[in-house]
Protein backbone atom coordinates (compact mmCIF):
# COMPACT_ATOMS: atom_id res chain seq x y z
CA UNK A 1 0.00 0.00 0.00
CA UNK A 2 1.11 3.35 -0.60
CA UNK A 3 1.97 6.21 1.87
CA UNK A 4 -1.23 8.05 0.50
CA UNK A 5 -3.29 5.47 1.20
CA UNK A 6 -2.41 4.95 4.62
CA UNK A 7 -2.35 8.54 5.38
CA UNK A 8 -6.34 9.03 3.86
CA UNK A 9 -7.32 6.27 6.66
CA UNK A 10 -5.70 7.49 9.22
CA UNK A 11 -8.08 9.20 12.06
CA UNK A 12 -6.97 12.61 12.94
CA UNK A 13 -6.63 12.98 16.80
CA UNK A 14 -6.91 16.80 18.22
CA UNK A 15 -6.05 16.96 22.11
CA UNK A 16 -4.21 14.85 24.68
CA UNK A 17 -2.92 11.42 23.93
CA UNK A 18 -5.61 8.84 24.90
CA UNK A 19 -8.44 11.54 25.69
CA UNK A 20 -8.46 13.35 22.20
CA UNK A 21 -10.86 14.25 19.79
CA UNK A 22 -12.00 12.26 16.63
CA UNK A 23 -12.08 14.74 14.18
CA UNK A 24 -13.09 12.37 11.58
CA UNK A 25 -16.48 11.88 13.79
CA UNK A 26 -16.35 15.45 14.40
CA UNK A 27 -16.49 16.35 11.20
CA UNK A 28 -19.89 13.48 10.44
CA UNK A 29 -21.67 14.99 13.02
CA UNK A 30 -21.29 18.19 11.73
CA UNK A 31 -22.35 17.11 8.29
CA UNK A 32 -25.42 15.50 9.98
CA UNK A 33 -26.72 18.70 11.50
CA UNK A 34 -25.93 20.14 8.26
CA UNK A 35 -28.39 18.48 6.20
CA UNK A 36 -31.55 18.64 8.94
CA UNK A 37 -34.52 20.42 6.89
CA UNK A 38 -34.62 23.44 9.38
CA UNK A 39 -31.54 24.89 8.71
CA UNK A 40 -32.37 24.82 5.26
CA UNK A 41 -35.39 27.14 5.73
CA UNK A 42 -35.54 31.03 4.54
CA UNK A 43 -33.68 33.15 7.05
CA UNK A 44 -36.16 34.60 9.96
CA UNK A 45 -37.11 37.71 9.81
CA UNK A 46 -37.03 40.06 12.55
CA UNK A 47 -39.49 42.51 13.43
CA UNK A 48 -39.09 45.60 15.57
CA UNK A 49 -42.01 46.44 17.69
CA UNK A 50 -41.97 50.36 17.70
CA UNK A 51 -45.06 50.41 20.16
CA UNK A 52 -42.26 47.92 22.79
CA UNK A 53 -39.07 50.78 22.04
CA UNK A 54 -37.87 52.29 24.98
CA UNK A 55 -39.16 56.16 25.06
CA UNK A 56 -37.90 58.83 26.93
CA UNK A 57 -40.88 58.81 29.75
CA UNK A 58 -40.09 55.15 30.25
CA UNK A 59 -36.83 55.47 30.34
CA UNK A 60 -36.58 58.66 33.43
CA UNK A 61 -39.21 55.98 35.02
CA UNK A 62 -36.70 53.61 35.45
CA UNK A 63 -34.56 56.18 37.97
CA UNK A 64 -35.44 57.33 41.50
CA UNK A 65 -35.08 61.06 43.08
CA UNK A 66 -31.22 60.65 43.36
CA UNK A 67 -31.05 59.10 39.88
CA UNK A 68 -30.06 55.69 40.35
CA UNK A 69 -31.08 53.17 38.24
CA UNK A 70 -33.76 50.67 40.02
CA UNK A 71 -36.16 49.46 37.32
CA UNK A 72 -33.34 48.45 34.65
CA UNK A 73 -34.99 45.10 33.74
CA UNK A 74 -37.82 46.44 32.03
CA UNK A 75 -36.27 48.50 30.39
CA UNK A 76 -33.49 46.65 29.26
CA UNK A 77 -36.83 44.22 28.16
CA UNK A 78 -38.06 47.20 25.87
CA UNK A 79 -34.06 47.73 24.52
CA UNK A 80 -33.93 43.55 23.11
CA UNK A 81 -37.80 44.02 22.05
CA UNK A 82 -38.21 46.92 20.52
CA UNK A 83 -34.63 48.94 20.70
CA UNK A 84 -34.20 52.34 21.82
CA UNK A 85 -35.69 55.79 20.76
CA UNK A 86 -32.94 57.80 19.29
CA UNK A 87 -33.64 60.70 21.55
CA UNK A 88 -32.16 58.78 24.75
CA UNK A 89 -29.96 56.44 22.62
CA UNK A 90 -26.63 58.22 23.93
CA UNK A 91 -27.39 58.04 27.49
CA UNK A 92 -29.17 54.57 27.44
CA UNK A 93 -25.98 53.17 25.66
CA UNK A 94 -23.56 55.01 28.34
CA UNK A 95 -25.70 52.26 30.78
CA UNK A 96 -25.35 49.45 28.28
CA UNK A 97 -21.48 49.75 27.77
CA UNK A 98 -21.18 49.69 30.93
CA UNK A 99 -19.89 53.67 31.50
CA UNK A 100 -21.98 53.96 34.51
CA UNK A 101 -23.04 51.83 37.09
CA UNK A 102 -26.88 51.11 37.97
CA UNK A 103 -26.39 52.77 41.14
CA UNK A 104 -24.57 55.80 40.25
CA UNK A 105 -26.64 58.76 41.10
CA UNK A 106 -27.41 61.50 38.47
CA UNK A 107 -25.06 64.19 40.03
CA UNK A 108 -22.32 61.70 39.72
CA UNK A 109 -22.57 61.11 35.87
CA UNK A 110 -23.19 64.57 35.22
CA UNK A 111 -19.83 64.88 37.10
CA UNK A 112 -18.29 62.20 34.93
CA UNK A 113 -19.59 63.72 31.64
CA UNK A 114 -17.80 67.19 32.14
CA UNK A 115 -14.61 65.40 33.19
CA UNK A 116 -14.51 63.44 30.01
Amino acid sequence: MSVEGEESRQQWICGKAGGGVNLQRVSSIVRDIGEQPCLHQSPIKVVITISKMLKPEKWQAVFDNDGKALGFQKALKLIVLGGVDPSIRPEVWEFLLGCYSLSSTAEYRRELRTAR
